[in-house]
């Protein structure tokens, strides 16, 4: 019983460690992905408590059983601390949600894994939920003509495609006409994020630009673990751009391949930065509807990490977001509503 406590404090603190550490450490081997996992340390911290409650187990090594309660004790205290916040909807949101002049929009993204997912289940989706924009990551040219046969462009008929090795690619998909088209809005290190900016009407008849783009980072996996970093603090580019006069509102949506307790991916939100610039909001956080993982999914074990996002900025708010489980993909997809 000792042996197995001390090892769950080991791995808890191994885990919070990983939390806790700077951009300038976050890219060390395997530690993205002991940080993905961050909430899971709750669960590990009260069983290293609940197994020092054992008085026989430790009847001669008080010193050892009062360690590993001052470690479990202070993990769930940081864990309370990153987690209340997923409680309750930001400020922003409920702002947002009072504004009578605001217009609705309504998103969703999904990783389609190398083009395995069910092409019909997400048109499907798209037709039942009232989907305005779709971004998908992964495609494949085979795909996009089973989108195509299923009627997505029916529903969505403005589209910016791109694909960084000519196997797989990303795309954005509208049912509002598409300006300003990028194939490669970000530049980024890892791969080509399309993207489009639509005008929406809001109730006073004035129109808000808003800027769309398909995410899709490097995963972080042994070799990788410096372009992991790099491509997701790339995306932080358009905090810079929205300082600009007359920049449209950002979207960013997809497969960041970072969870919030990856600390490029907060840098790139610009949180904690006194640099001036606006700063970006992950939807998940402000919505306040908890813990939103999105991988994996369709398998034995049930999604453990909050791997893609919708992102936000300035006069754009998610009031609602919700997962759903497409066949064939390793990824739910991530439906939201915002509020222009």
């Amino acid at each position: 019983m000792r042996v197995i406590t001390w090892l769950l404090a080991a791995i808890t603190t191994t885990g919070i460690v990983a939390r806790l550490l700077p951009v300038s450490l976050s890219d060390l081997p395997f530690l993205p992905i002991l940080a993905a996992v961050t909430p899971l340390y709750a669960a590990t911290a009260v069983l290293a408590l609940a197994l020092t409650l054992a008085p026989r187990a430790w009847r001669h090594r008080r010193v050892s059983r009062r360690i590993i309660r001052i470690v479990a004790a202070a993990a769930l205290a940081l864990e309370a601390l990153w987690l209340t916040p997923l409680a309750s909807p930001s400020s922003r949101v409920e702002a947002a949600q009072a504004n009578s002049d605001a217009a609705s929009l309504r998103v969703m993204t999904c990783n389609v894994y190398k083009g395995a997912a069910s092409a019909g289940d997400i048109v499907a989706a798209v037709r039942e939920q009232h989907v305005q924009v779709l971004a998908l990551q992964e495609t494949t040219v085979p795909f996009v003509d089973a989108l195509k046969a299923a009627g997505l462009d029916e529903l969505l008929p403005y589209s910016e495609r791109s694909s960084s090795d000519g196997v797989y690619g990303n795309g954005v998909w509208s049912a509002l006409p598409l300006a300003d088209v990028a194939s490669d809005d970000i530049g980024s290190s890892a791969s080509a994020m399309p993207a489009g900016t639509v005008d929406v009407t809001r109730a006073d008849g004035s129109v808000a630009r808003v800027r769309l783009v398909s995410v899709h980072t490097c995963s972080p996996q042994p070799g990788y673990w410096g372009l992991w970093r790099r491509s997701v603090e790339e995306i932080g580019v358009v905090r810079a751009r929205l300082a600009a006069a007359g920049s449209p509102g950002y979207v960013l949506l997809g497969d960041f391949n970072a969870t919030y307790d990856h600390a490029p991916f907060r840098a790139m939100l610009g949180e904690g930065k006194a640099d001036g610039l606006p700063t970006l909001h992950d939807a998940a956080r402000e919505a306040g509807q908890g813990l939103v993982p999105t991988w994996p999914s369709g398998g034995a074990v049930p999604a453990l990490c909050g791997i893609d996002h919708v992102v936000t900025s300035g006069g754009v708010a998610a009031t609602d977001l919700q997962t759903l489980a497409i066949p064939g993909s390793d990824h739910a997809a991530l439906l939201a509503t915002l509020v222009v």
